[in-house]
């Protein structure tokens, strides 16, 4: 008669390990089970609370104060767009004063943050909080995305996109709105890196 074969994963042969030593241990009298799971999150050094300072906290409320009333200013900085739902997503955004001079190719200004970065981020964000559910699922580069980019030489708003805006004119509205861009100070461009699918090693 032929001998039955078993097919065993590594991590399904330690479960039946851990549990047949656990079940072993429970019958011994006086033994006490720890818990040692090494994949356990390592503990975080805790940020210490304490009261802002007078000076501290009137520095701060001057410099709040003269930012309000500036929340419509022109803005640099990146998004990504879901065209079921026909709305933008993942949008990180920064004052276009914030800027004294070009930090881009080219001579322009855009925000420092990175697609890729803000999507890991947000990735974690959304598994570790809530149910696991939202937009980013999957890896950066295969959803639409952008970049707005200003040229202090042209006195020009940059929005670069790939190639899917032409499936997606819609978008070129929000983006306007959602980085209060001037319309007549605004032009898209279109470019290979920022094609669905598109990442720095293509």
């Amino acid at each position: 008669m032929a001998e039955k074969k078993y097919s065993l994963s590594l991590e399904q042969l330690n479960e039946l390990v851990s549990d047949a030593v656990a079940t072993a241990i429970k019958k011994l009298e006086n033994v006490e089970i720890i818990d040692d799971d090494s994949t356990k999150k390592p503990a975080q050094t805790e940020v210490k609370v304490s009261q802002m300072d007078e000076e501290q906290y009137r520095e701060a409320i001057n410099t709040m104060a003269k930012n309000r009333g500036a929340g419509d200013e022109p803005k640099v900085g990146i998004f990504w767009y879901n065209a079921t739902r026909k709305e933008l997503f993942g949008v990180v955004t920064h004052k276009r004063t914030d800027y004294l001079k070009p930090n881009a190719g080219g001579g322009l200004i855009t925000c420092s943050e990175m697609h890729e970065d803000v999507w890991k981020k947000e990735l974690r964000r959304q598994k570790y909080h809530g149910d696991g559910t939202g937009p980013f699922k999957g890896e950066y580069q295969m959803r639409p995305r952008g970049r707005v980019f200003f040229s202090p030489a042209d006195d020009q708003y940059i929005i670069a996109v790939g190639t899917w805006i032409d499936q997606s004119p819609e978008a070129v509205e929000q983006i306007i709105e959602e980085f209060d861009l001037p319309r007549e100070k605004t032009i898209v461009k279109k470019a290979s890196h920022w094609d669905i699918g598109q990442t720095w090693n293509d």
